[in-house]
């Protein structure tokens, strides 16, 4: 009975993504919007963000959310206007709004990364000079920790994956830890934890990563007080950590992981912000520039001095 039912929903999503179901099998569109006015809006790699001319109907929009929601479980309606959840059979990543938060449904998908860019494809595009790449491959076979930092749909993820990629090419334990799977790493001694808030926790992964003999742990976004606990197991015997955070610049990474410390503690330890964290990457999108981003800033930290101050060191490119 419940296979006949999951059959049905599938065949239904199927026919509810209609529209745009093209964009959900191009492996270079890596998001897919829906404004309140119908037209559908994509996110392809190399190129930006563009509108495509494509509309969705208000029924089919909320038919589709509504069976994504039924499929984990979730209920959608007045009361309950708001849907966060992975979609069936494409896994793409679903934030949706329907009535009375929006006048018609609106959502946007993120869709899981197919096609994992390397620093090279980065030099290719622009993005990153070789002297940069250059850099940023070494820390990471050096065992620095970095920060990426950026906007929504700044290319956090996308970067990540590359200089996973470097790190891949190690022979360490890779422990991640994300709750959404976009992180693509091909480590052949690789585990990858989902969490589920508030049944499984990022604090409560990361503490477990330090009895499952990791070599390095990566987390696909900090963005609570999860933040003290990766730098504590940064700093004590796991180098070589990887993370993504939203931030406005490259100096401004460090302030928001104090900010997120402070969910959980009165005051941030900023001297052990300064001698956790290695360096901080900073990426931002670019309509000026033709792979849609560019990269804003590369800073060394190089710890926290007398004055109460991080002791920063910006990547200088020398001619």
């Amino acid at each position: 009975m419940q296979d006949t039912v999951t059959r049905r929903r599938a065949a239904s999503l199927h026919s509810a993504v209609e529209p745009i179901v093209r964009f959900l099998e191009q492996e270079s569109i890596l998001e897919i919007m829906l404004n309140a006015d119908g037209r559908i809006w994509v996110d392809e790699a190399g190129i930006g963000m563009y509108c495509t001319g494509t509309v969705m109907s208000s029924d089919d929009a909320e038919r589709m959310i509504r069976l994504i929601a039924a499929s984990t479980n979730a209920e959608v309606h007045e009361n309950s206007p708001s849907l966060a959840a992975r979609m069936p059979v494409w896994g793409a990543r679903l934030q949706a709004c329907v009535p009375p938060l929006v006048p018609s449904p609106v959502f946007s998908l993120r869709k899981p990364a197919k096609i994992v860019f390397t620093l090279e494809d980065y030099i290719r595009q622009g993005i990153l000079s070789e002297a940069q790449a250059a850099y940023l491959d070494d820390a990471v076979k050096a065992r620095k920790n970095l920060m990426i930092g950026g906007g929504t749909g700044s290319g956090k993820t996308t970067l990540a994956n590359a200089l996973l990629h470097s790190i891949s090419s190690t022979k360490d334990r890779i422990y991640i830890v994300e709750d959404n799977l976009e992180l693509q790493c091909s480590a052949e001694n690789m585990v990858q934890i989902l969490v589920q808030p508030p049944l499984y926790t990022h604090r409560q992964a990361i503490m477990d990563a330090l009895r499952l003999r990791p070599d390095r742990i990566i987390v696909g976004e900090v963005r609570d007080g999860a933040a003290l606990d990766m730098l504590k197991a940064w700093n004590t015997g796991h180098p070589g950590g990887l993370a993504t955070i939203h931030a406005n610049s490259a100096m401004a990474m460090l302030q928001r992981l104090c900010q997120l410390i402070e969910e959980v503690v009165p005051t941030a330890p900023k001297e052990l912000v300064g001698e956790a964290v290695d360096i901080c990457v900073h990426i931002h999108r670019d309509p000026r520039h033709a792979a849609g981003r560019t990269l804003s800033g590369i800073i060394a930290v190089n710890g926290f001095d007398k004055n109460n101050a991080w002791v920063l060191e910006p990547f200088i490119e020398h001619s």
